[in-house]
């Protein structure tokens, strides 16, 4: 989940507050928009206008009227006739999202974080078949990079559903006692 004052602020909001880059042509359109669209508006984009997880949620139920929010945008990236500057809209809040996470995370560790796997449905929604997987990986793979990633895979998600259970089942223990066993984390 996500939320800003406006769709506008998450770009300028990465660019601004992230120094990330704005790599293609269709995505500093989007900045340019985004910059003079808040400026016309009088939004002042600071470090705290984009909002995620449960804050978020807070913000927009607090006052729906005032925030742009955004529960998966996943679900919209294989969408048929999306518009170039759509894409790059996309991206940018995927990117966003990603970049979050990729915060989180490495605040809890030593080493830089530079690779992500990825879980990605079979197929994506929309009527595009191929095209719209495509489209849509292609948007998350972009997003990952441009979030920090450099090494980037994607994993269907059932398979990454098993192994994620694998990985937590193999790191259980067993204790016998009583005639019974007890699975203990």
């Amino acid at each position: 989940m996500l939320c800003a004052p406006t769709r506008e602020a998450v770009s300028e909001w990465l660019y601004r507050h992230h120094d990330v880059p704005a790599d293609d042509d269709e995505t500093q359109a989007l900045l340019r928009r985004a910059i003079r669209y808040n400026r016309e508006e009088d939004i002042d984009v600071t470090a705290k206008s984009v909002q995620f997880g449960l804050s978020s949620l807070a913000q927009y139920i607090d006052d729906p009227e005032e925030v742009w929010f955004v529960k998966s945008p996943k679900s919209f990236l294989g969408a048929s006739g999306l518009k170039p500057q759509q894409v790059a809209l996309f991206e940018d809040l995927v990117c966003a999202m990603m970049l979050h996470i990729r915060q989180q995370a490495q605040a809890q560790l030593p080493e830089a974080i530079t690779q992500a796997v990825i879980g990605r449905p079979i197929n994506f929604q929309g009527l595009g078949g191929d095209e719209a997987n495509t489209q849509a990986q292609g948007i998350l793979e972009r997003a990952a990079k441009r979030a920090g990633f450099k090494d980037v895979v994607f994993q269907y998600e059932p398979v990454a559903a098993g192994l994620v259970l694998r990985s937590h089942l193999a790191g259980r223990k067993t204790s016998a006692g009583s005639g019974y066993r007890r699975w203990y984390d």
